[in-house]
């Protein structure tokens, strides 16, 4: 069965309509899976409304974020959201098996407590299993230390782990521009200092050209330090939202004499703002970067945020970004590792063996390949 190909929508009733006592019927519990609406839909606002009320949610699950791609889940009581998953839809064994499709909910799903979380998980499977999908994976936002009763749970009702936990780096902004100052690291508020003297001017970018600019550095950084950049179309696509939005993020340029030397994406989701995406020139004379993270965390504050998350955190690392985000700030938050349902066992097997094989295949020709290359390269005897 193709996923894609059954009904654009699965509305699931869960519990009948009743009658009150007047004889009006009362609005019943609903699940719904369903494609993106399009942008003139009010439903948008409703979903931006709920994330932007949910100390959970997180911009990877805004609707704009993910611009009209994938599937949308939404959990109602009463007729209220209460429960609501952006999802991405993936073959895990590529399109060999295009019938084994994968559900995965990145930074989500995102709920009203953990009662109508864990109720909605439940309502989500069923739905997928319905819609015939192999596998649902989780990525919560949701952090150990406060909700490590949600993780036992969901184990309980047959959510694997998968991977590692997260962490990341999360400063309280409920404190005025000096306390925040003073609780960064020495070398921290030195380079502030130092590339405020040089006067490099940070400020939103509001035109494509400097959006573009902005992306060719970005791009030219991803090949230097070997990191896989971001697509450079979604990323485009982001900052042309957030350019009509100046109240949920912002690119952040910063030049010197005239010249670009970095920038920064942040984004808000509630009362808290996102580092997602960077990308400076190196130089012997000031740090951008420094500069760019303080303004950063200016306009979370001028935006109403009362937390900055530095987005992703490796602990011990002394050097890199890690190190240098550790700087601003030492609060450390964990979010449990991602969680898979499996729907479908054997399909599900087939294609780890599927995939398995093809990693295999693909190591045996790169291998190959190198050994046809130093034979190439052997001189004559």
């Amino acid at each position: 069965m193709n996923p894609r190909a059954s009904a654009p929508t699965l509305n699931h009733e869960i519990s009948r309509p009743k009658k009150t006592s007047s004889g009006e019927l009362q609005i019943v519990d609903s699940f719904e899976l369903t494609k993106p609406p399009d942008s003139s839909s009010p439903l948008i606002a409703e979903v931006e409304s709920f994330l932007d009320g949910q100390g959970t949610s997180h911009p990877f699950q805004l609707p704009k974020w993910g611009q009209n791609t994938g599937l949308w889940a939404l959990f109602r009581r009463r007729g209220q959201l209460c429960w609501f998953a952006q999802c991405g839809v993936f073959y895990p064994a590529g399109r060999l098996l295009a019938s084994v499709q994968a559900l995965v909910v990145n930074r989500g799903p995102v709920a009203v407590n953990p009662e109508c979380l864990l109720e909605g998980l439940s309502e989500f499977t069923k739905v997928a299993a319905e819609r015939g999908f192999t596998l649902v994976d989780i990525i919560p936002e949701w952090t150990c230390d406060s909700d490590a009763d949600i993780t036992a749970k969901i184990r309980m009702n047959g959510w694997q782990p998968i991977g590692n936990a997260r962490k990341s780096l999360r400063l309280d902004l409920s404190r005025d521009a000096d306390q925040l100052m003073t609780g960064f690291r020495k070398v921290v508020r030195y380079e502030i200092r130092r590339a405020e003297r040089l006067n490099i001017v940070v400020k939103p970018a509001c035109t494509e050209s400097e959006y573009e600019a902005w992306l060719g550095l970005y791009i030219s950084m991803a090949k230097a330090k070997h990191f896989t950049a971001e697509d450079p179309n979604h990323i485009r696509r982001i900052l042309q939202w957030l350019g009509t939005e100046s109240g949920r993020g912002s690119l952040l340029l910063a030049h010197y004499q005239s010249k670009l030397v970095g920038g920064v994406v942040i984004v808000r989701s509630g009362a808290r703002c996102w580092y997602v995406f960077g990308a400076t020139v190196k130089s012997e004379q000031f740090s951008a970067g420094h500069l760019l993270q303080w303004r950063a965390l200016q306009w979370a504050k001028d935006n109403g945020c009362r937390e900055y998350d530095f987005g992703g955190y490796t602990q011990d690392a002394k050097t890199g970004p890690a190190f240098f985000k550790e700087g601003f700030c030492d609060n450390v938050v964990t979010f449990p590792a991602a969680s898979r349902y499996i729907l479908r066992p054997g399909l599900h097997g087939m294609s780890e063996i599927v995939r398995t094989s093809r990693g295999k295949l693909r190591s045996l020709i790169e291998r190959s390949n190198r050994q046809n290359h130093f034979s190439e390269a052997r001189p004559l005897s």
